[in-house]
């Protein structure tokens, strides 16, 4: 006999049916909120995480000299980046704000790291002050015609891909000698951790015929012979890799000399760039993954 189900129980099939359309629906619309949320989340961290910068500028002329400071200093994105590379601009800073040698090695500010404008306030100081000293005794030797110093340094942001940023040290300076002096250095960091990258990235089986190539492109000249009598080396079979460490570039990798580190004042800063095609076939597999 087939069974009747009476209204009662009908009805009551019917309300669970609804509230589990119900149910169904509230926790599709949820998992939808939740996801909405999590997507949300990313974006503010990616946002987080994106690095910016604030440009500082000391400038002031006076009846010693003109001195000058002009720096991007970081002011947010990934903390263990924006830590290091603040670091780094203390202590190159310091190389040439710094005074003796055993300051100057490490920067001798040691106030609050984030603190960008009270870092150059200091670094800034310490070069007036050093310079005014010098003019003074300048005078005080009775030189005649003293001349007006000058002091200018950059460090800027000059190059960034998903891997790497490279911030770039550029100085001239002028202290009453024949000519002036400058620099041109820099560093590049991994973003992820803020580690600064080295020459210990090259294997240095291919270095040397990288490194004569790119000078005998430098010195436009074709041969070891040549490029011999460019350079003020002793030992010429072996060139030296620059103090300045390679800098990652939109070209490629930037290899630079300092004046006087392997030529006279004359030839300037030696420099050339190796494309990523070529630093490819010589870097490590660490250095491999910061390539773009």
């Amino acid at each position: 006999m087939k069974e009747i189900k009476s209204p009662i129980v009908i009805g009551i099939a019917l309300a669970v049916m609804a509230m589990t359309g119900c149910d169904n629906k509230q926790q599709k619309d949820s998992a939808q909120n939740v996801a909405a949320d999590s997507t949300q989340v990313e974006n503010t961290d990616e946002a987080s995480d994106k690095f910016t910068t604030k440009k500082i500028t000391k400038s002031v002329k006076n009846a010693t000299g003109d001195y000058e400071l002009i720096m991007d200093f970081p002011e947010g994105g990934n903390d263990i980046l924006v830590n290091a590379i603040r670091e780094y601009i203390s202590e190159s800073l310091g190389s040439t704000y710094g005074g003796g040698e055993e300051e100057s090695k490490q920067g001798s500010y040691s106030g609050e790291l984030a603190d960008g404008e009270k870092m150059a306030d200091y670094y800034f100081s310490l070069k007036k002050k050093e310079f005014a000293d010098m003019n003074k005794e300048m005078k005080d030797d009775g030189r005649p015609d003293v001349p007006k110093l000058e002091s200018s340094t950059k460090i800027t942001r000059d190059y960034e891909d998903a891997n790497v940023i490279t911030y770039m040290f550029n100085s001239y300076e002028y202290a009453g000698g024949a000519h002036g002096g400058s620099v041109s250095s820099g560093m590049t960091f991994r973003k992820s951790d803020g580690r600064r990258i080295g020459w210990e990235l090259f294997t240095t089986v291919k270095m040397q015929s990288i490194l004569r190539n790119g000078l005998k492109e430098y010195f436009e000249v074709k041969t070891d012979e040549e490029l011999e009598q460019s350079l003020t080396l002793n030992g010429f079979f072996y060139i030296p890799q620059p103090n300045t460490p390679p800098l990652f570039t939109k070209e490629g990798i930037l290899v630079i000399y300092q004046q006087y580190e392997i030529a006279a004042y004359a030839a300037g800063m030696p420099s050339f760039i190796i494309p990523y095609n070529k630093a490819k076939e010589m870097l490590n597999n660490t250095g491999k993954k910061l390539l773009p």
